[in-house]
């Protein structure tokens, strides 16, 4: 009897050790489950990726708040990672970062997302510090108090934001009674509210088993991470989740309207129209007739407002379709006395779809581009798991192949019902932001004039070689007889293709009669060829699925490409077709003038923007990175069409381009295209003729404070404080990054005590550039006046005690796990492989930079940092600019008392691929 007792006890044990969740496997590598208390786990097994992202989604989101909880769902995502029972505030980011990742957490309308990327060996790490915060944060009052005057500070933030500022006008105005009238991240009254005990009310409610979702993507396996899931979350007590009721939208009986008035310089427009939700079956064909309507260059809007009335300078619509009816909405930047004409003009655009059915060339083109989008869209982890789980979320299956298949099975009638059912004269809602002091004002009768009048136009319209020890795998490298120099990467595992051609130009060769040449170039550039006018090559890039664009950046500029593998073929042609006979139309260079101008109106309405552009121009002097990267007014408005074909000729010569590509292609076979496209270009012109008359001053010494105030009527007031750092070539570069990101993230030195400790500000960083020849070190802080003293007086502080004492181990490793893992993560793409292949051989880094790369920061140590630290922060030869609201006394850099180095200036034309970025 005792041995049968004995063998029943370890039978017992042995059931209750072993208990095993089953998993349905949805498609290849997709498993999904329910646990017993109702949480679901959603795996997406992705081998060979060494990444892997791991997301808690919880059905908590703003909808679901009442008046006094009004930004408390965003408020907790806050405060989510700020301790545990276990962890302290800083631990959990801090863990996460120090493996080399990146966790971070995001709020919507429906439901709030807690993710962690990072190298897939660490995945259940990262899955028991995302559930340790979900389950066990402490919500400790005094961190509370902290970061409401944090969130308090991003909510004035955002009105100093024009588009922001548009989009809540435009939200309240479109609802009338649903919460997606109001803000996610809720108001002034609401926040100061917020107690320890009101956010344990709304956690019991709305944080249980049934409300949760586990979606992890990457290099796993789907049986241990959803053993992993039971083992940490399955005894989470279940329990029902109550019904939620949320007010039905009524039906709209008339057009409304609002015009909003600003301290801003650049107007805009926005429109919002009533429609479905996520799962009714018209949701995909509201998304193919965004495309068409008002998605990229060969758009109905963009074709008619941009190209042909000139009546914008930009337009875009998009199907927002969430849990509840959505909106179809427009967004247009436009001059002020455009407004009417160019919301007549919108209409007028929409309503011909009603009564007109699209081309089959503008169906075929929308369903690719909506395909590729998506394609494209899963090549990251992220983006893997955000679709899994926003499908799942809404509609209860994770998988995306129906979505697409219905895609495919709109047709033109579909188009025309769609149109019918929600583009009507009483359901519109229109937004005009305008400067203060303007004098627009229409009335309702004028509106609904327009819209009557955008209804008859409508109806009376008609319808329109191996290298060895590469960092990346499997590349190959051919010179061609001309001197382009052709780099392949062959990679089949997503059906897609990068190219970027690259030549040596941007911002560095330009001089202040030329300063925006290159700029203007690379929007000038892809519109049209020799034999193409812009809205041919537009459609021949569209009807591929893919998209061409110019680039410039502060040493190169060129041609970036993206197709799907199937039409790369095609693709290449078009870009042999640019590169060597781009027409440089004067029609369409006077198109892109006025954009320009508007750029620059736009960076003068962005003070984040306003106070890098001031900073660079203090600190750089004469040398061109203190030019603006759009231009100056007086040259944009110089240039002619020749002029910029004659600058274009200068640089854009055969032995000047690099040719990269990588993606699911063969290298022989490319290597014969290209030689057969781009194989009989020669040079128009030799070396010597080809250089720039005026000659690129030396990089400047900084001996001395600078400081300049920019006073806006703003909310807040952006600070940056920096000073001249090095080139990418130089040994100090990478000290320099480490030192860069001791100070940054969330578990870094200036988040920590600026931002949780003192809740100085809402948004810090450190920064760093590594130019040809100079670079720049320095700090960015976004506050209120009545804290900017503190605030750089904070600054100096962090600065100081880097300066002076050496960084922990701990601190040390975190940084450099963090600058190692975001390089990786940061290749994943093959347009951004493409690129890396691209400017490392432009720089003449070579191929196994990466590797190099990874060596050199694995060897930095303490003593090193404190070192490039002495050598770059001088307190006596630094910039300072402030811009936005005045107020408070000026701030220097205290006495110092240890040891200054001066900054070496160092002109060597060696660099990498960060030097554009």
């Amino acid at each position: 009897m005792r041995y049968v007792s004995i063998l029943l006890n370890i039978l017992l044990v042995t059931i209750m050790s072993t208990s095993h969740v089953s998993a349905e496997e949805l498609a290849p590598h997709l498993h999904k489950t329910v646990l017993d208390n109702g949480l679901t786990v959603i795996v997406k097994e992705m081998p060979g990726t060494r990444v892997a992202t791991v997301q808690i989604w919880v059905k908590a989101g703003s909808v679901y708040e009442n008046t006094e909880e009004a930004g408390i769902t965003h408020f907790i995502e806050h405060m989510i990672f700020k301790g545990t029972e276990s962890r302290g505030p800083g631990e959990l980011a801090g863990i996460i970062e120090g493996a080399g990742g990146r966790i971070n957490a995001y709020t919507s309308y429906e439901y709030t997302v807690y993710h962690a990327t990072l190298s897939s060996t660490l995945w259940d790490m990262a899955f028991e510090v995302l559930a340790d915060a979900v389950m066990h944060s402490t919500f400790d009052p005094v961190e509370l108090d902290r970061e409401i005057k944090v969130v308090l500070e991003e909510v004035s933030m955002r009105y100093d934001r024009p588009n922001i500022m548009l989009f809540h006008e435009l939200m309240e105005t479109a609802y009338t009674l649903h919460p997606y009238r109001l803000p996610v991240i809720g108001n002034e009254e609401s926040i100061n509210s917020f107690s320890r005990d009101k956010i344990l009310t709304y956690i019991q409610k709305h944080y249980k088993p049934r409300n949760l979702m586990v979606v992890v993507a990457g290099d796993v396996k789907g049986t241990e991470v959803i053993e992993k899931a039971n083992e940490i979350m399955g005894a989470m007590a279940g329990g029902e989740t109550e019904s939620e009721s949320l007010p039905a939208e009524p039906v709209q009986e008339e057009a409304r309207f609002f015009v909003l008035n600003a301290d801003i310089m650049q107007p805009q427009m926005a429109i919002a129209i009533p429609i479905s939700k996520f799962d009714s079956p018209d949701t995909p064909v509201l998304d193919v007739l965004a495309q068409i309507a008002g998605h990229g260059e060969t758009s109905r809007l963009y074709r008619s407002l941009r190209d042909e009335k000139q009546l914008v300078y930009g337009i875009n619509a998009t199907a927002f379709t969430p849990a509840d009816p959505g909106m179809f909405e427009i967004t247009a930047v436009l001059d002020g006395n455009n407004m009417t004409p160019a919301f007549e003009a919108t209409l007028a655009e929409l309503f011909k779809l009603k009564y007109f059915s699209v081309t089959d060339e503008e169906l075929k083109r929308a369903k690719r581009s909506l395909e590729s989008d998506f394609v494209f869209n899963l090549e990251r982890v992220e983006g893997q798991a955000r679709v899994l789980g926003s499908f799942e979320m809404m509609s209860g299956d994770p998988r995306e192949d129906e979505y697409l298949e219905k895609i495919r099975a709109v047709t033109h009638e579909d188009i025309k019902k769609a149109a019918q059912k929600y583009f009507t004269e009483k359901s519109i809602n229109v937004g005009f932001l305008m400067p203060s002091g303007n004098s627009f004002d229409p009335t309702k009768e004028e509106i609904e004039a327009s819209i009557a009048r955008a209804q008859e136009a409508a109806v009376h319209s008609e319808s329109e070689a191996m290298i060895p020890n590469s960092y990346l795998s499997r590349v190959h490298r051919f010179k061609l007889e001309n001197g382009i120099i052709l780099l392949v990467r062959e990679d089949d595992t997503v059906p897609t293709v990068g190219i970027r051609a690259v030549f040596p130009g941007g911002l560095r060769e330009e001089t202040l009669l030329t300063n925006g040449a290159f700029s203007y170039i690379s929007e000038l550039l892809p519109k049209g060829t020799r034999s193409m006018t812009a809205n041919e090559l537009a459609v021949a890039v569209a009807d591929i699925a893919g998209t061409l664009n110019g680039f410039s950046g502060k040493n190169t500029f060129g041609l970036k490409a993206d197709f799907l593998a199937r039409f790369f073929p095609d693709g290449l042609a078009l870009v042999r077709d640019v590169i060597q006979e781009p027409s440089f139309d004067p029609l369409e260079a006077e198109k892109i003038r006025p954009e320009l101008l508007a750029q620059l109106k736009q960076q003068e309405d962005s003070l984040t923007s306003l106070a890098f552009q001031e900073f660079n121009n203090l600190l750089f002097g004469g040398h061109p990175y203190g030019l603006n990267n759009i231009g100056s007014e007086q040259a944009i408005k110089s240039f002619t069409a020749d002029a910029l074909r004659q600058i274009y000729l200068q640089h854009a010569q055969p032995e000047n381009l690099v040719l990269a590509i990588s993606g699911d292609v063969k290298a022989e076979e490319t290597k014969d295209m290209v030689v057969s496209l781009f194989g009989d270009w020669q040079a128009t012109k030799s070396r010597a003729e080809q250089e720039i008359e005026e000659d690129i001053l030396p990089p400047a010494r900084l001996i001395e404070e600078k400081t300049r105030e920019i006073i806006r009527d703003k909310e807040q007031v952006h600070l940056v404080i920096g000073f001249l750092g090095t080139t990418l070539n130089h040994p100090d570069r990478f000290g320099l990054e480490v030192l860069d990101t001791i100070l940054s993230g969330q578990s870094g030195r200036l988040f920590s005590e600026l931002r949780d400790k003192q809740s100085l500000a809402y948004s810090l960083s450190s920064f760093s550039l590594f130019g040809l020849d100079t670079g720049a070190f320095g700090i960015y802080i976004g506050t209120s006046p009545e804290k900017k003293e503190q605030a750089i007086t904070s600054v100096w502080h962090e600065l100081n005690t880097i300066r002076e004492t050496k960084v922990e181990e701990d601190e040390l490793n975190r940084a450099k796990n963090i600058l190692i893992s975001q390089y990786e993560l940061a290749m994943q793409t093959h347009s951004a492989q493409a690129l890396e292949l691209g400017l490392n051989e432009t720089y003449g880094l070579g191929h196994d930079f990466g590797n190099r790369y990874i060596e050199a920061i694995k060897e930095i140590d303490a003593a090193k940092v404190l070192e490039v630290a002495r050598k770059y922060i001088l307190p006596d030869a630094y910039v300072m600019v402030a811009v936005g609201a005045g107020g408070g006394e000026k701030i220097v850099a205290p006495e110092e008392s240890s040891i200054q180095t001066p900054v070496e200036q160092q002109e060597k034309n060696v660099s990498g691929s960060k030097a554009e970025r």
